[in-house]
């Protein structure tokens, strides 16, 4: 990234890969670590150069929404599930389009039920006119030797998920579907359609079995790989009824 690493006076990070950004003017709005809630964030954050495709940039439950903090200002918060055992602990962002917004918590305060959470500041996106509405939020577990799975994140409850697909070219798709274990379809998000930027896709999934679930994208070409395959970690008792 070419920034500097984080000091060992930093709390242990909240998942295995660390974020790296190092301390600045707090009034800036650059991406920096943010010593007073524990989190990088900031906007203009370097961007890694990705391959031509469809990604995956949202997995979350309910929408994000300020809360009064006890300071007086307002603060954002989420929840993450448990973790299974034997499993690393996620990386988690909440990112924007807009200024290209980032925010990376360094570590997660426990809550109730094994699940755990993150609050701070709304200073930096009321700053940047981000609307809440806009922001985007992933939760990744990387098991060693495996393919990358997606919890979600929560920002309030909610009886389905909200995910968002996303394509940095325009890419034409055949269906997008979510498959169980056994490949049936357990959910429709897009039948033939052309992407150009984000696709939102609402997953009732409230009355399925616990388990890992594929979000599964094939190409107008039947020929060709699927454009994305991603493993989505489900709990009916995440969501409410």
């Amino acid at each position: 990234m070419g920034l500097a690493l984080i000091l060992g006076s930093v709390p242990p990070p909240a998942h295995s890969a660390t974020p790296t950004c190092s301390k600045g003017d707090p009034r800036n709005p650059s991406y920096q670590l943010r010593t007073e809630m524990d989190r990088c964030e900031g906007t203009s954050r370097p961007k890694q150069i990705a391959a031509s495709g469809l990604h995956l940039i949202s997995f979350t439950i309910g929408q994000p929404s300020p809360q009064k903090s006890a300071r007086g200002g307002e603060s954002f918060s989420f929840q993450i599930p448990p973790v299974p055992a034997g499993l690393p602990e996620p990386d988690v962002s909440v990112h924007a389009w807009k200024g290209n917004y980032v925010m990376e918590p360094l570590r997660l305060t426990a809550t109730e039920r094994g699940w755990r959470g993150f609050s701070w500041g709304a200073g930096v996106i009321r700053r940047q006119d981000i609307p809440s509405q806009e922001l985007r939020a992933t939760a990744k577990i990387r098991p060693p030797g495996e393919a990358i799975q997606w919890v979600p994140v929560r920002f309030s409850p909610s009886p389905s998920y909200r995910l968002v697909i996303s394509s940095n070219a325009s890419l034409e798709v055949a269906s997008l579907r979510i498959v169980d274990e056994s490949n049936q379809i357990v959910a429709q998000c897009s039948g033939p359609t052309r992407i150009n930027q984000d696709l939102p896709c609402t997953w009732k999934a409230a009355n399925l079995p616990a388990g890992t679930y594929r979000l599964i994208a094939r190409s107008t070409d039947p020929n060709a790989p699927l454009l994305l395959n991603a493993t989505l970690r489900h709990d009916p008792r995440w969501l409410s009824r």
